[in-house]
């Protein structure tokens, strides 16, 4: 079913005399900040195990736990009243509530219904519906175990096209509490095409289920792709190419992307600056009515081009061009490149090196061939809920190669608890002495940074 912007325009109408009965009754002067409280803190437990997969793009990186953003239900209340009353399209509109580029998007036709399922014994695994464009393709699914009782979740996903070519693609999907009695659960992944990759006109799912943590074999779903639906819909671009310089790092925004489903933000940082930039805090498009377009808050926020160049992924105003437009951010996370350094000593866990006395080793765990690191870092109450991972690679003084399989962080008590694991992937002998390079510190820039685009 095709919604058409007539559709809703009208739907708003009738709508509009109920909203104004609403609007005059009296409201108890905190209730905004309870509700917005109990809102965040359900969407912080709801992303706990957020996670990404890639497939032949390493420079994709996840968005993991962005605790600090305080949320809050943008969707029009007669965009939701239509949508609610379309057959399927209700979890669509549960699912992208926080995302105001997805709404505009499913208001504009770019959802397509799919309907198709595949299923194994009492369990079965449906793709209910794609909105998607050039870019990116939001898959809203439904895992069905019809035996109550059980925790089925979704591990994996690869997607091929009609010749069995698997597609180069970044994933990313958060699981919700598990519910043993939750016969049916709904839920959606992020797809992130690269940008030479063609899409087909069908794709093949191929999906890794897991009941009670027993991994099952792949499932397969045909997913047919309507390019129509997009194809006229093409991004537009901001050439910007202004740099601004900032406690003495200079910054050059390149170019804003505008696409139906995502904005993207080209920056690049001088490789003369003396500081390592890691990323902004709250990085955002705004109108000139005041008007925000922000990272959604789950999934995949930016990606490194190389050491000095990223895309940062924000909210869609495709379909509510601005007069004007500026980039803005809060702060700008950066730290001395001479200070970027973290050394242990492998017998006694103690720190040899560090930026300052706000990083400790709480334990070191050594077991074969795997090591365990916790650090804990003492921050400021504004970041407290910012959680950026410390740590990607691990050496020792050895020349061994270290896989990093696991990450876990929590914020507690004005400090931020960091748990790694590493898996020594060579037997070069016992290290005296682990490194790794900081990929983030909460230190700030001083001074303000805002970029005028249009």
């Amino acid at each position: 079913m095709v919604i058409t912007v007539r559709d809703w325009e009208q739907t708003e109408q009738q709508l509009s005399e109920i909203r104004e009965r609403y609007q005059h009754v009296a409201v108890p002067e905190q209730a905004d900040r309870y509700i917005l409280a109990g809102m965040a803190e359900a969407r912080r437990r709801q992303m706990r195990t957020q996670r990404l997969h890639r497939i032949g793009w390493s420079a994709l990186t996840a968005c993991v736990l962005m605790l600090g953003l305080v949320f809050s239900i943008r969707l029009s209340p007669a965009v939701a009243a239509y949508v609610s009353r379309v057959p399927g399209l209700k979890p669509l509109v549960e699912l992208i509530q926080y995302d105001k580029g997805l709404q505009m998007a499913a208001q504009h036709g770019l959802t397509q219904q799919v309907g198709r399922s595949a299923v194994r014994g009492k369990v079965s695994f449906t793709v209910d519906q794609v909105l998607m464009d050039q870019k990116r393709m939001l898959i809203v699914y439904t895992i069905k175990n019809a035996e109550p009782g059980h925790v089925t979740k979704l591990e994996k996903l690869e997607l091929y096209d009609p010749e069995g070519n698997q597609l180069k693609a970044g994933f990313s999907w958060s699981h919700k509490p598990a519910d043993k009695e939750a016969v049916v659960s709904q839920n959606k992944l992020d797809v992130y095409w690269q940008d030479d990759v063609p899409i087909p006109d069908r794709i093949t799912a191929k999906v890794t289920l897991s009941v009670d943590n027993q991994v099952w074999e792949p499932l397969s779903v045909d997913i047919p792709i309507d390019k129509s639906t997009y194809a006229d819909l093409t991004e537009k671009v901001y050439p910007v190419n202004k740099t601004v310089i900032v406690d003495g790092q200079a910054i050059t925004v390149e170019r804003v992307t505008v696409y139906p489903t995502q904005t993207e933000v080209a920056i690049r940082f001088d490789p003369k600056n003396s500081k390592r930039i890691f990323g902004f805090d709250n990085l955002r498009l705004v109108n000139e009515e005041g008007e925000s377009f922000a990272f959604w808050g789950n999934g995949v926020s930016s990606h490194s081009v190389d050491e000095d160049s990223v895309v940062y992924y924000l909210e869609s105003s495709y379909f509510t061009p601005p007069e004007k437009l500026y980039v803005t951010a809060d702060g700008i996370r950066a730290l001395d490149k001479e200070n970027l350094h973290v050394v242990i000593d492998a017998k006694t866990g103690r720190l040899l090196q560090a930026p300052d006395d706000r990083l400790r080793v709480e334990a070191l765990r050594q077991n074969e061939d795997v090591v365990g690191l916790d650090l804990a870092l003492r921050v400021e109450e504004g970041d407290l809920h910012q959680l950026h991972p410390l740590v990607r690679d691990l050496y020792d003084d050895r020349g061994n190669e270290y896989e990093h399989v696991q990450g876990t962080s929590y914020a507690y008590g004005g400090v931020q608890y960091f748990g790694e694991l590493f898996k020594r992937k060579t037997e070069k002998g016992v290290p005296s002495t682990y490194r790794f390079t900081l990929s983030d510190y909460p230190a700030k820039l001083n001074g303000d940074f805002t970029v005028g685009i249009k």
